[in-house]
């Protein structure tokens, strides 16, 4: 039977840890490793996490805050579990079906083992207590191409962390070089991206509970606006890159750490993304480059409009 790790950072989560940490453990057909690393909590998190940290399968790191981005990267590179087959990110807030890892495992399976391959699913929206289910995650975005280009999927990434699970292969190729201050998933799915391959899976395994205190969300809570209301909304985004995924800086970091083993193309690629703040021309490269584009043809024009402004108010 395959040995998942499953990676988990908690600050301040006294609330819901219980309930994931209890959904993880009771997962089917695998065995669940659970390595967990407390992010300076003031509440009571971390007298929950002492209790579970009495069982074999559960190791508990409790550290100093220093945030959410350092703290997952800290997970993979130096808490793993070193003899796992298989690693995966969790929050801490959510609930997963029994069957969550066995279906990525039976997906990972089929591919070499000796490619590195990250596994990414879709999720179903809940409400707070869960007792509410209102669709999918996926079923919200435009059209994806998952075969697209590595680059236009850099463009247009997806993959949030509690979906994603890779194989031993994978965490070898992670382990070459390690970031600094940069979001978990997107860096894992960058990586994956140029480097080894995704298999995506269009069901979802996983109750994704949305509250007030969740660190990332995907839900619209601003309610009904006129056209606009809708266009001042934007301009502010815009302003505040709230829309951003900090591509000039995944940029930098992958050709930092893996440029002996990207294509010539992407290395073209990747450097206009990582130099495009300072520079019209990489702008405008970006903008004709037959090569970068978002990832399906059949995206709506207001979603590829959002991309170029993005673009133009250096804010990818």
């Amino acid at each position: 039977m395959s040995i998942v790790n499953v990676l988990m950072s908690t600050y301040n989560g006294e609330k819901y840890v219980k309930q994931q940490i209890d959904s993880i453990l009771n997962q089917r057909d695998v065995k669940v490793f659970l390595t967990v690393r407390d992010d300076g909590s003031t509440d009571k998190t971390v007298s929950i996490l002492t209790e579970y940290n009495q069982l074999a399968n559960v190791s508990v790191t409790v550290g100093e805050n220093v945030g959410f981005r350092e703290s997952f990267i800290s997970l993979y590179s130096n808490l793993r579990k070193e003899d796992a087959d298989y690693y995966a990110f969790s929050d801490q807030d959510d609930e997963w079906l029994p069957e969550k890892l066995m279906q990525a495992v039976e997906m990972l399976s089929n591919k070499s083992a000796n490619l590195p391959t990250l596994y990414i699913s879709d999720r179903y929206i809940a409400n707070e207590d869960l007792s509410k289910v209102t669709g999918k995650v996926y079923d919200n975005y435009p059209p994806y191409n998952w075969n697209a280009t590595p680059i236009s999927r850099f463009v247009d990434s997806r993959g949030a962390g509690c979906v994603q699970v890779w194989n031993k292969a994978g965490q070898n190729l992670l382990e070459q070089y390690i970031p600094y201050n940069i979001t978990h998933d997107e860096w894992v799915t960058a990586v994956f991206t140029f480097m080894g391959t995704v298999v995506y899976d269009k069901r979802a395994f996983i109750n994704y509970r949305r509250h007030i205190n969740n660190v990332s969300g995907t839900t619209n809570t601003e309610g009904p606006l006129n056209f606009f209301q809708k266009v001042k909304l934007l301009v502010n985004k815009l302003a505040k890159k709230q829309f951003s995924q900090n591509m000039d800086y995944r940029a930098q970091l992958l050709l930092k750490g893996y440029r002996e083993q990207l294509s010539e193309n992407d290395i073209k690629s990747l450097t206009a993304f990582s130099e495009y703040k300072h520079s019209f021309s990489k702008k405008l490269y970006i903008l004709f480059s037959k090569k970068i584009k978002v990832t399906s043809s059949e995206a709506p024009f207001n979603y590829q409009l959002m991309k170029i402004l993005m673009l133009f108010t250096n804010g990818l």
